[in-house]
This record gives C-alpha cells, structure tokens and sequence, in this order.
C-alpha cells in the first residue's frame, strides 16, 4: 500500500510540474529523430558474499557465476528504452575450470525528463565457489577446476520508480543518448522500487565446518524475498561540446518480507536490508553517431537470521549507436 500511495503522489506531483513547464529546458536538445538503436558489450563481474552476522563466527564465502561476456541490443522510440543481453559462449577450458552459468537480462524504460519507470529481470544459474582453498585444502583445481553449484540459481525482477527534481539535468542524455544536455548540470534523485529477489540453493551451498555457523543457510532449499527499496542520491553530468561525463550515487533501504524453506520447516521473517548504486559514464553525444562507456556497480543485501547474503552487480559497458 505504501509503494502505491507513493506512486500515485509522484504522478499527481509530476502532472502538476508539466503543467508549469509546458516549455521545454533550454538546457536539453530533443532529438527529432525518434528511434534509436544501440548495439553493446557488457563484461559483467557478479558475485554472492555470504558472512555471518554474529561477532568472530562463521569465515566468509564467495560465489560467482561464470560470466566471459554480453552483448545485446538496446532500442528507443520516443521514450520507451527496451534492451536485451544474450551470454557470450565460454571457451572449454573456461567452463572446465569455473563450470557453467545460464543467464538472463531483459530490462524495459520508459524515461520521461522528470519521471522513469524500470522493469527488469534477471537470472542466474550455475555458480563456482571462488575462495575454496580455507574450505578444500587438498582439492586439486588443475584436473577438477573450482568447486561447483550447478544448481544455485539466483532471480531477480521488480519495477522502479525514478524522479529528477531538476529540469536541466536529464538521465536520459547521460546513459541511454536519446537526449542531449547541453551544460553542465547536476540533480537531486529519487527511486522508489518493488524488488523480488529468489534463491535456489543446492547442496553444499556451504562450505565444510561452516555448517553449525550458518544453521538455516546450511539447510537452506529455496528462498523468497519482497523487498520496498526507497533511495535518494545525486547526479551530476559534466558536458564540453559534444562530450559528456556523469556520475551518480543512490542510497538506500526498505522493508523486506522474506519467506524460505528449510530441508525441514518454513519460515516467514521480516528484515530491514540496505542498497547502493553507483553508476558512471564517458562518451561522445553528436547529432547521428553517439556512443559511451558505463560502468555501474550495484548492492544489496539480504539478511537471514544469522547470516547476511549480499549480492554485487558491477557492469562495464560499452555502446554505440545511430539515430535514425
């Protein structure tokens, strides 16, 4: 109830301020040409961080998928910004050694100058245990490679709410190019998001001698978690002629509804977990050809009882891309 009384004042607060600022910033070029097409390379660099929550109990273990590259598509007419992301194969002595992630990426925008909605969705499956050498002293990588969860899957989806409190700042411009900012300018940001986030573990998701540590994670067979995400940050774009540079910074934190399943029992708990979104470009905006190099790098957290799961997104993207 709280994410949709938010939405409806942000549409009601946002329908009034177009309607005092019918005239368009003086500060951003609208390109006439609607459509918009951006081939891309993204490395990805992800990983699952599980630590104990409790004071000198329990050694930290990471995971990862394994992730050679992406490259996708994006597509904008008028302000609808949809792009997609297909894995690169792994060579053989790549998915011998970590083994092998599937992997999803699918994200739609509809970026307005003030307003943004996001829907994302995103899925991993298949993860390697990359600091095994305190866990499986003995373990011989060259014939066996890292340890492997083929089974660990990781889902995530949700619909995010974003505002820009100045007019002559524009995200749009900055990441998907399909404005122009015309001066230096910075803004006061805004996101509210309904994030769900889903864990398949598998067996042996943790790691010898941890289990009397981590009691439900060790018992853990699946997971599900609601998260309301409100942020606040700022972003700022640097802009010389045609060349740009921005960098902005959101905060923030939430409620979270978490209900998982034990080999034995259900549980249902409530927890208050934290997010962090960093996210930073270079690139060149001209009137037919632009392009652009991202990096962003994205966390949050999900709390278990004794046990704190966190999860990092770090993307390195480069675009580029015709108006037509």
């Amino acid at each position: 109830m709280l994410i949709l009384s938010l939405f409806s004042f942000a549409q009601k607060q946002t329908a009034e301020s177009e309607k005092k600022t019918r005239v368009p910033s003086e500060n951003i070029e609208t390109f006439k040409r609607t459509f918009l097409i951006r081939p891309r390379f993204v490395y990805p660099l992800i990983w699952i961080d599980i630590s104990s929550r409790l004071s000198g109990k329990g050694e930290k273990f990471i995971y990862k998928p394994t992730m050679p590259g992406v490259v996708g598509l994006s597509l904008k007419i008028k302000k609808v910004y949809v792009s997609a992301a297909v894995q690169l194969p792994p060579n053989k002595m790549l998915e011998k050694k970590y083994g092998k992630t599937k992997f999803r990426d699918i994200n739609l925008n509809v970026q307005g100058r003030r307003l943004a909605w996001t829907m994302f969705y995103r899925d991993y499956k298949g993860f390697y245990l990359d600091n095994y050498n305190k866990y499986y002293p003995n373990w011989n990588e060259d014939s066996l490679g890292y340890p492997q969860l083929a089974g660990l899957r990781i889902i995530e989806g949700g619909l995010s709410l974003g505002f820009t409190f100045n007019n002559n700042f524009s995200l749009n411009s900055a990441f998907a190019q399909g404005e122009r900012q015309k001066k230096s300018a910075g803004s006061l940001l805004m996101a509210i998001s309904e994030k769900y986030q889903r864990i398949n573990a598998d067996t042996g998701f943790i790691p010898p001698t941890q289990g009397e540590h981590y009691p439900n994670l060790d018992k853990l067979e699946h997971g599900n978690f609601f998260t309301t995400i409100i942020s606040i940050g700022y972003g700022y774009q640097v802009v010389v002629r045609k060349f740009h540079t921005t960098t902005v910074l959101m905060i923030g934190t939430g409620p979270q509804i978490q209900s998982y399943t034990l080999t034995d029992k259900r549980k249902f708990a409530f927890n208050v977990p934290t997010y962090a979104n960093i996210k930073s470009q270079i690139g060149y905006n001209g009137d037919h050809f632009f392009t652009n190099l991202i990096y962003q790098t994205e966390f949050s957290t999900i709390p278990i009882k004794e046990s704190k799961i966190r999860l990092f997104h770090h993307w390195l993207e480069l675009g580029i891309g015709m108006r037509l």
